[in-house]
């Protein structure tokens, strides 16, 4: 991860003094580098799926939405969502919309070692909060990756007789570890790209020069992405 890694930098130049002119040098880089808010947008402009207008699409059977988007927080009589509302908040608008009959929740629990509500079920909890009628909700809360994500959604296509061409909807800097992954258990799955993190570049002193430390996360986001999809590909999961 980036800070990780100017923190190493720094380290080694505190207690590499052979090199520590280098190792000061590298980290100040790296830092610059990291900070940089056209840097960092531009390298999540390149690797996010970008979006469509929902009034182009077709009309599919099911949306199928994916989880990492709720935590487990106190109190439980509501659900706790971060980073990526739109995975369910555009979802509703395109069942709304008529774009998707049926919406399709995957996502268990995260959490290996103490009890949490499958993330499926709390998203579920926000479309009857919404009045999606119970019969075009189906819900898959035993995943804990985008691996399982897919098989586990095959399996209920195959038990509701959905066939064709499905929605998947994920964020737009995961999409193409999700799409890889359906595309490899033979679910045929078009993309519905949402929470965009990058934006129309600027080219003004803030976005070319001062340092920011918000450029951070796209560097993480595309290096965790990145490294999700070697692994993944060495698992034989895409």
């Amino acid at each position: 991860m980036p800070v990780t890694l100017v923190v190493l930098a720094f380290l080694l130049c505190i207690f590499w003094k052979r090199f520590r002119k280098q190792f000061f040098i590298l980290g100040f880089v790296l830092l610059l580098l990291f900070t940089n808010l056209f840097i960092g947008n531009l390298l999540m402009l390149v690797w996010e799926v970008q979006p469509q207008s929902i009034a182009s699409l077709p009309k599919y059977s099911v949306g199928i939405v994916l989880g990492g988007i709720t935590t487990d927080k106190e109190p439980r009589d509501r659900s706790h969502v971060v980073g990526d509302a739109d995975r369910i908040l555009h979802a509703i608008q395109l069942y709304r919309e008529g774009k998707i009959e049926k919406i399709l929740l995957s996502g268990g629990s995260g959490k290996l070692l103490t009890d949490s509500v499958p993330e499926a079920i709390s998203l579920k909890r926000i479309l009857d909060h919404a009045q999606i009628p119970e019969a075009d909700i189906l819900v898959e809360a035993t995943s804990r990756n985008t691996h399982e994500n897919a098989l586990n959604s095959k399996d209920i296509l195959a038990d509701q007789n959905i066939s064709g061409t499905v929605l998947l909807i994920t964020s737009a800097y995961h999409m193409r570890r999700a799409e890889a992954c359906f595309e490899k258990v033979g679910v045929a799955a078009d993309p519905f790209p949402v929470s965009m993190r990058s934006d129309t570049p600027k080219f003004t002193p803030d976005w070319l020069i001062i340092p920011t430390s918000s450029a951070i996360g796209s560097f993480e986001i595309v290096i965790r992405e990145c490294v999700g999809m070697l692994a993944y590909w060495v698992a034989g999961y895409i």
